[in-house]
């Protein structure tokens, strides 16, 4: 089972009328064909934590879709991408999967930008389009021009036919902002911990800034992650406010440069199992050092923060205390 497998089979649970009609009018299949609530709701925020595309929000048990309306293709896709979220929560093959691999919500996104792609951009249109030969910057704009998808979901269907881990970044050319990212992770060893992401930025009088409308190049730079800084080749064309940036671990664009770059970090972080907010869960990360426990994906708190939270004063001291050691609100102390 892989992010691969993930897709496809949240795809394959759709009923095949309402993936026939939902390219043309995801709204109304939405609405009459599904049985979802869908709202506009204009001041959404465009930011993600998670990194992802989208600008909506989904309330599953209820049924209910919130997106930011546009009025051009992205709209489609935010639709789209709520559709992902609200099909794998029916999925317990993905869900299981999910929690042995998804710790901070990147991989769970990742599958819903691509069930999106899917549903708008079938994979064959754009594999045509790229062709035998590497994946380019322009391919994503020559996407764009030949299909209704939207920037997201050309990045997205391109980034597929990425060889090997990489990504594709559109940034904006006036303040260095990654705007929209689509990422490869590494078939065997996950995702990489230097990558470009949305939210990320070039540095202040970065080179690629700089460069004219219509610049085409491929070159190697140094990508500058959360954590850590390391090379890619990029293979790069600045259109009018955005400059499409293709990363690649590899030089693909020249003969006989195949090698690795570096050695690469990727997350290694433990997997620990815990159990909180009344279910079981299973993380990436490390445990506490005072309880040796995990923090809860959904409340953020390991066990002797869970206690500490539950902790009451006692009505004379003031000093807190767990609710076991107080009577009628007052400590053992001061009875």
């Amino acid at each position: 089972m892989n992010i691969d497998d993930c897709v496809r089979l949240s795809v394959e649970a759709v009923p095949a009328d309402v993936r026939a009609g939902f390219p043309s009018n995801p709204l109304a299949t939405l609405t009459s064909q599904l049985d979802l609530v869908v709202r506009p709701a204009a001041d959404l925020s465009q930011s993600r934590e998670d990194g992802g595309f989208c600008d909506g929000m989904s309330f599953l048990d209820d049924g209910v879709v919130l997106y930011r309306p546009t009025g051009n293709r992205r709209e489609n896709f935010t639709l789209a991408h709520e559709l992902g979220h609200w099909v794998v929560a029916r999925l317990d093959p993905v869900l299981d999967w999910l929690a042995d691999n998804d710790s901070d919500g990147r991989v769970l996104e990742t599958i819903c930008d691509r069930f999106a792609r899917e549903l708008l951009l079938p994979a064959q249109i754009a594999a045509e389009l790229v062709g035998p030969g590497p994946v380019r910057a322009h391919h994503i704009l020559d996407l764009y021009d030949t299909t209704q998808a939207s920037h997201p979901v050309c990045m997205i269907a391109v980034a597929e036919r990425l060889r090997g881990m990489g990504a594709i970044a559109l940034i904006d050319r006036f303040t260095g902002e990654v705007t929209d990212a689509s990422v490869r992770p590494d078939p065997d060893r996950g995702w990489p911990e230097t990558i470009p992401w949305r939210g990320q930025r070039l540095p202040e009088g970065h080179h690629l800034l700089g460069l004219p409308e219509g610049t085409t190049r491929t070159e190697r730079i140094r990508w500058r992650g959360r954590w850590s800084e390391e090379d890619f080749y990029v293979d790069v064309v600045v259109a009018r406010t955005k400059i499409v940036c293709v990363f690649a671990d590899t030089d693909l664009w020249t003969p006989g440069t195949g090698a690795p770059l570096i050695d690469r970090s990727f997350d290694t972080r433990l997997q620990l199992r815990g159990y909180c907010c009344g279910t079981d869960f299973q993380v990436r990360g490390y445990p506490c050092p005072t309880c040796r426990n995990p923090n809860c994906p959904k409340c953020g708190l390991c066990k002797c923060e869970r206690a500490a939270a539950s902790d009451q004063p006692c009505n004379e001291c003031g000093l807190l205390y767990s609710p076991a050691l107080l009577a009628d609100g007052i400590c053992v102390d001061c009875r």
